[in-house]
């Protein structure tokens, strides 16, 4: 179930939301690599030491991927690839990467599948999905405390 909250937009300068109501994802905890590990091996033959060891050597191997500008594609998940944020120059000989280029990121495309009869196109992850209003609920944190999700 995904969570949701609404919450009216009171920015004056966005004159066609202004004041409308929008839905928000709400967070209700955060997950760690200790708990996928965990149910990696309550749901296969893994125990949960080799799923931790394997998911932190392939995030090892997908740094090691990216900074050598290849896409990363895990089935069922998506792709990553490196992204760039640069300011233009008015020439080649004029473009200087540390002053032109503003930062680097990790662009992230889910995997999407097709439907056969009407060609429309979903992310695979977020098949069938249930949404849910809520308000009011503490979000947990992973140290234990709670947090009011504002």
């Amino acid at each position: 179930m995904v969570f949701y909250k609404l919450i009216q937009n009171q920015n004056e300068e966005m004159a066609k939301a202004y004041q409308k109501w929008y839905a928000y994802p709400v967070v209700t905890e955060t997950v760690d690599l200790d708990y996928i590990a965990d149910r990696i091996q309550r749901n296969s033959t893994a125990k949960k030491s080799d799923a931790k060891a394997v998911l932190t050597e392939m995030v090892e191997v997908m740094t090691d991927c990216l900074q050598n500008s290849q896409r990363v594609k895990i089935e069922g998940l998506g792709a990553f690839k490196i992204g760039l944020s640069s300011r233009g120059a008015d020439s080649e000989e004029d473009f200087n990467v540390n002053e032109n280029v503003k930062s680097v990121r990790i662009i992230f495309q889910p995997e999407t599948t097709t439907d056969a009869a009407t060609h429309k196109r979903s992310k695979k992850m977020l098949q069938n999905v249930k949404l849910s209003n809520i308000s009011g609920f503490t979000a947990k944190k992973a140290d234990g405390a709670d947090d009011q999700n504002p």
